[in-house]
């Protein structure tokens, strides 16, 4: 919820969207939809997510699945059926928007992909999510985020910045920042329909996504030259057993580091006086710091010293450090949820604060096929009779616990 009221409004009320996605990029992105307000309603085939077997689980829920979906709304369909596939459809052309990460070409197989569905409904906003995109020599190609990774440079960054062998990021960024890219998408094209009455199909691809973010990609592209270590998002040094992080570049602050290390004679040191000369002696300006860090009996004084001075710094957390941290309960970034089994386990919040309007997560995550009933008599007006011969004919399926 918004910081000002839980009576505010959530900014993309009456919104409806159907998430055929499974796994992270997809579902991430509608996660985000959901959270600031749209009617998200996940058809899942019979098969299931296969983040619903991942990590732990309570009540058949994993924790990973609770994280992506809560709040959603659940049709199970078996799509490999002519009258699943016919569901599906009438169900997605009653919807703003449709989101799905196959490879390009399997909606279209199916009967659901763009084509079809905007002849139908004009201003339906289609997002495909794909790993190369629609128009590419990959397309065919299968991807997950650590294929991403490597082919947009970002394990080889990483194994040059830091000297050894490479090795996948342990976040899924390929996935998270195409969600992201992919919900920014969304929202621009809701906008512009507003303006033309005409909906978009969006070709959003994990390789585009990926390299868009990479800030210190015009290096390569002026032919600078420099190496990967050159623009750090920050340098870490080590204090004893810990370590400290200080963002501020040697070579831009190094008038302020001489400050607060004590030593303000190096600023006017020949050899560092100007940004040209300190440009290729950052290993010695690196090694001057780490040798004033290294002074300190731990890493917090060295941060209190670094912020007394006003010089960004921070002590290495882990993860679970970070989640119980005073910034993190402050922020309300974890918010109980109902885990489905009888209790509520923490879920990642959504990270959007507005004044006068709420986000965040607001119901539950659902079992496979939970709303099957209630969706489709809502939207398609399907009676009782033709509910049960579906059922029985295996088109719709549900896994929900029978104590429910």
């Amino acid at each position: 919820m918004s910081g000002s009221s839980k009576a505010a409004p959530y900014p993309l009320e009456g919104i409806r969207v159907a998430d055929f996605s499974h796994v992270l990029a997809g579902p991430f992105c509608t996660r985000i939809l959901c959270d600031l307000g749209a009617e998200v309603i996940k058809i899942e085939t019979p098969e299931g997510d296969l983040s619903r077997r991942l990590g732990h689980r309570r009540a058949g829920m994993s924790g990973y699945y609770m994280q992506q979906n809560c709040g959603k709304r659940n049709v199970s369909l078996d799509l490999k059926r002519a009258e699943g596939r016919a569901l599906a459809l009438r169900l997605a052309v009653t919807c703003d928007v449709v989101v799905e990460n196959f490879r390009p070409g399997v909606m279209d197989a199916l009967g659901l992909g763009e084509g079809p569905l905007r002849a139908i409904n004009q201003r339906l906003v289609y997002c495909s999510i794909s790993g190369f995109g629609y128009r590419s020599p990959l397309r065919s190609q299968r991807a997950f985020a650590g294929v991403v990774h490597a082919a947009t440079g970002v394990l080889h960054r990483q194994a040059e910045a830091w000297g050894h062998q490479p090795e996948d990021s342990v976040l899924a960024v390929g996935d998270t920042v195409t969600g992201l890219q992919a919900a920014i998408a969304i929202l621009a094209s809701l906008q512009l329909r507003e303006r033309t009455g005409c909906g978009q199909f969006i070709d959003m691809a994990m390789h585009d996504a990926l390299l868009a973010i990479q800030e210190t990609a015009n290096f390569t592209l002026f032919d600078e030259g420099g190496s990967d270590t050159d623009f750090l998002c920050a340098w870490v040094h080590r204090c004893k057993d810990e370590y400290v992080v200080i963002p501020a570049d040697p070579r831009a602050y190094w008038k302020e580091l001489t400050l607060v290390m004590g030593k303000p004679h190096l600023a006017a040191d020949p050899r560092f006086d100007t940004y040209e000369k300190r440009a290729p002696r950052l290993r010695e300006l690196e090694a001057i710091v780490q040798e004033w860090v290294e002074s300190f009996a731990c890493a917090a004084d060295a941060v209190t010293a670094l912020h007394k001075a006003g010089v960004a710094a921070a002590e290495i957390l882990t993860l679970s450090e970070a989640l119980a941290s005073e910034q993190t309960r402050a922020r309300a970034m974890t918010v109980d949820c109902d885990d489905r089994s009888g209790g509520v386990s923490p879920v990642l919040n959504s990270p959007y604060r507005f004044s006068s309007a709420s986000a965040g997560v607001h119901g539950r995550p659902p079992f496979r096929g939970e709303d099957n009933r209630a969706v489709l008599t809502e939207m398609l007006g399907i009676d009782e009779q033709e509910l049960a011969a579906l059922e029985e004919s295996g088109v719709l399926s549900s896994r929900v616990p029978s104590a429910l």
